[in-house]
């Protein structure tokens, strides 16, 4: 039998108050499919302002031997003057930090978007050789060329071709980041480009990285736009790798509407609900007035 790594697996989250509870449903379920009792995780969770009542909770459902949990406080004023939305808060944007406020220690690092459920072991995602890559990722169906919000591409000297990834899943190599100073040139093309960008800090992620990353398996990373775009489409390299995501995935990101709010659609509802009431918030679902309260939230944020 292969010998593990006995290194602890590096996990990083993000989140603000509003994703405290989807994100611990993210971290149990990558704790609970981990395959070997010798598998350990290290998490950092950025925090974006959760609440401490928030925190106990999520301290309660990650207890684990398995889990050595840490929590840094992001400075927010380097981010104050990106835009924010209805649904993105400057928490999305921590994870170009990521480089920075690891410990120089840590080589590599998995980032894992806080609206995702793990299925697969997160131990074989580790293993796999990131070389002299910036980062693993998978692929968001579109290259370059096509991605709507670097249509600038050709100004920006950015090769047409080049794969564009989603950054919902990434392997990090973090001395390449740090050398690189990639968190720095992502921030600084954010504030030159607010007018072209779309997707915002994974526009930037795309075009700082631009030819620098390695596609990998994308049942690493079950985008919602798989379960309405047909497999002949052309979304990967081939029919059977869409199917083989769609039908089999390691890790569901509900990248469209969020499965904790009310009137989501997407097929794979109760398997977040499975793995929610595991947690300290076993038994929450969403309801009108919930939904009512939410929009008086972003009401007033705007």
């Amino acid at each position: 039998m292969e010998q593990l790594d006995s290194s602890p697996i590096v996990v990083v989250c993000s989140a603000d108050e509003n994703y405290a509870m989807p994100m611990t449903v993210t971290v149990y379920s990558a704790l609970v499919n981990l395959r070997s009792q010798q598998s350990k995780i290290l998490l950092f969770i950025l925090d974006g302002g959760i609440q401490e009542s928030s925190k106990r909770k999520i301290e309660q459902s990650l207890q684990s031997p398995q889990l050595d949990l840490h929590w840094i406080k992001i400075d927010r004023k380097q981010f104050n003057q990106l835009p924010e939305t209805k649904y993105l808060t400057l928490a999305t944007y921590y994870r170009l930090s990521i480089a920075e406020v690891l410990p120089e220690q840590y080589l590599k690092a998995i980032y894992l978007d806080s609206d995702m459920v793990v299925l697969g072991d997160l131990q074989e995602l580790w293993a796999i050789d990131i070389a002299d890559n910036h980062l693993l990722a998978v692929r968001n169906g579109n290259q370059i060329a096509t991605a709507p919000g670097l249509s600038n591409y050709r100004e920006l000297g950015l090769p047409a071709d080049a794969l564009y990834f989603n950054a919902g899943l990434l392997v990090v190599n973090l001395p390449k980041w740090r050398a690189d100073h990639i968190g720095r040139k992502a921030l600084e093309f954010l504030a030159k480009n607010q007018a072209t960008i779309q997707e915002h800090d994974q526009d930037a992620l795309n075009a700082v990285l631009a030819g620098k990353w390695q596609e990998i398996d994308p049942r690493w990373n079950q985008l919602s736009q798989l379960h309405v775009i047909p497999p002949e489409a052309g979304f990967f390299d081939s029919p059977e790798r869409h199917r083989a995501a769609l039908n089999d995935p390691w890790i569901i990101h509900y990248s469209g509407a969020k499965p904790w709010h009310l009137g989501c659609n997407h097929p794979e509802i109760a398997r977040f609900q499975q793995y929610l009431d595991q947690t300290a918030w076993a038994g929450t679902r969403d309801s009108q007035w919930k939904r009512l309260g939410r929009k008086l939230k972003k009401a007033v944020r705007f």
